[in-house]
């Protein structure tokens, strides 16, 4: 299935949530065509030319606002990862390509169920707007839930990230938030 991309530095992965102000043609052409048959986009990370990314994040719009700015806002979901194949550019330089479903993470029942983890992570989300005004989307019973939110929240390079993307062993993820969270300092801003 062909999809359109938008490369951007926001970093997501499957059950995360945000909202995007769209201003630029190309993209507000994305929301058309993602909304037309409710197939979402794929968000990826942006590269020197944009056309050599491949693995994304499908993500579909659950909701749209006209912005006070009168910009268009739309609230967003990742739903999975996804490798891209045969990018093309569109004369408005909208970006698409193939993609293909990479299942889920293997080993993810084995989260690393820890306290401290998941308490660190309710006092950010307490400040974070999007699960401020929808409990609905926090899920703390789940240790895989936390280990991605947290994943989504710490501060990694393009390339870390697109290697997070691509790593199917789960607890190597888990003990790389649990090794970094010592770290970080909540009360930052």
């Amino acid at each position: 299935m062909r999809l359109p991309l938008f490369p951007l530095a926001l970093f997501m992965l499957p059950g995360g949530r945000s909202k995007l102000r769209i201003f630029e043609p190309r993209y507000l052409r994305l929301v058309a065509l993602a909304s037309e048959n409710q197939q979402g986009f794929v968000l990826c990370q942006p590269t020197h030319n944009n056309t050599d990314n491949d693995i994304g994040v499908l993500c579909l719009i659950e909701d749209f606002e006209q912005l006070k700015d009168g910009m268009l806002g739309i609230s967003i979901q990742a739903i999975e990862r996804v490798s891209i194949t045969d990018i093309s550019q569109a004369d408005d330089n909208l970006l698409s390509g193939l993609i293909l479903k990479i299942p889920e993470w293997e080993d993810s029942s084995e989260a690393i169920n820890n306290q401290q983890m998941t308490s660190k992570l309710k006092e950010v989300l307490e400040r974070h707007p999007i699960y401020k005004q929808h409990p609905d989307y926090l899920d703390y019973e789940d240790p895989r839930w936390v280990v991605l939110r947290w994943l989504e929240l710490l501060p990694f390079s393009t390339t870390a990230k697109n290697q997070i993307l691509k790593e199917n062993n789960f607890p190597t993820l888990s003990n790389l938030v649990l090794h970094l969270l010592p770290e970080i300092d909540i009360d930052e801003d």
